[in-house]
């Protein structure tokens, strides 16, 4: 772990269990040169699809903390 780097963060994304599974489900199906991209909007994360141009919803892992109750 370093300690001394501090580079400004992008984004974060959380992930359930049952989204990691998802992903390694369809990996070959959505990966492009082996690599798996993830799509993050206010609504959840996503799989873009390279052969179609759609994206496949891949989960939220919280509501948003304005949606909690």
């Amino acid at each position: 772990m370093v300690k001394e780097i501090r580079e400004p963060r992008l984004a974060t994304a959380e992930f359930s269990r049952d989204m990691v599974e998802t992903m390694l489900t369809y990996f070959d199906a959505y990966a492009e040169d082996g690599v798996m991209k993830v799509e993050i909007t206010p609504w959840g994360l996503w799989l873009p699809n390279h052969v179609t141009g759609g994206r496949q919803f891949l989960g939220l892992a919280r509501l948003p903390e304005g949606m909690r109750q």
